[in-house]
């Protein structure tokens, strides 16, 4: 099967190497919004304009997935629903080395990397990035458009709303709400159930400040 990424970043590097060695997918090329195009090719394959991509890569014949990391968390919602809107269906990257369940419910353009584990019950919405040797618990549920980064752990029973952010090796416990926006410091160790556009931090987790107006957005 036939698949463009969107994006030119380390990230969609890395999702290239992924979908490369350890997937059915051939990524045959790459695409971005023009302003942000400065040669014609990025590893070795076609790199074209997201205005023009369906002239090259018809999503009749090719499926896309949205490379675009945590930087700007609201961007990474936005490209992904510009994508759907032109007709592409949008595949996961699933890791050969990750654990999940038969009874796990998978939306799309999701990507679980290594070592990830998934217990029984557990639901997973669209373009979510869990990273490695994180896990999520049984009957817990993660929304849309969040990152989850490595080592950490989503308790059972748990939701998380769209668009957060989970730093390194953060715990959320069992049976808590994480509103929408919800930016959680590496570390911190969540045991209450958050309010939207906060950022969290500390062991045990404790309010520091809002970003409604820009949203979540990490430097580095």
């Amino acid at each position: 099967m036939k698949l463009v990424i969107y994006g030119n970043s380390d990230f969609a590097e890395l999702m290239y190497y992924y979908f490369t060695t350890d997937s059915q997918y051939e990524v045959v090329g790459f695409c971005v919004d023009k302003k942000y195009i400065k040669s014609k090719t990025f590893l070795d394959k076609p790199l074209v304009a997201l205005e023009e991509v369906d002239k090259m890569f018809h999503p009749e014949q090719f499926s896309m997935f949205v490379a675009v990391g945590y930087k700007s968390m609201r961007l990474r919602k936005t490209l992904f629903e510009k994508t759907v809107s032109m007709g592409y269906k949008h595949v996961n990257y699933i890791s050969s080395r990750a654990c999940f369940d038969e009874s796990n419910i998978i939306g799309v353009n999701n990507a679980l990397l290594h070592n990830v584990v998934l217990e029984p019950f557990t639901k997973i919405g669209n373009n979510n990035i869990i990273n490695t040797n994180s896990i999520i618990c049984h009957h817990s549920e993660i929304k849309d458009d969040c990152f989850i980064a490595a080592r950490s752990t989503v308790g059972g029973f748990s939701i998380v709303h769209n668009n957060c952010f989970i730093g390194f090796s953060s715990t959320i416990l069992q049976k808590l709400t994480i509103a929408s926006e919800t930016l959680i410091a590496a570390g911190t160790i969540m045991n209450i159930d958050s309010t939207e556009y906060t950022m969290y931090a500390g062991v045990p987790a404790k309010p520091i400040s809002s970003h409604q107006e820009n949203g979540i957005q990490i430097k580095g």
